[in-house]
């Protein structure tokens, strides 16, 4: 089973992708993908706040941006 810092590898492309306790670069929101069967968690966060930690996921959690200019 691949190691999840691999798979993110894969999508880094598409843009940055945040741990919890790193701070946000800039305001805005965020959300974090649980799956197939869960649905997205969205934060709004302000630029230097730190990002938490989703329901379920504790340290596994990864943050993205969301494209708020489309």
């Amino acid at each position: 089973m691949a190691n999840v810092d691999e798979i993110l590898a894969r999508y880094r492309p598409y843009g940055p992708v945040f741990r919890p306790g790193e701070k946000a670069p800039v305001s805005g929101t965020f959300v974090c993908d649980r799956g197939t069967m869960l649905p997205p968690v969205r934060v709004q966060i302000t630029k230097g706040e730190q990002f938490p930690e989703a329901e379920g996921l504790g340290q596994h959690t990864r943050w993205r941006g969301t494209d708020s200019q489309a």
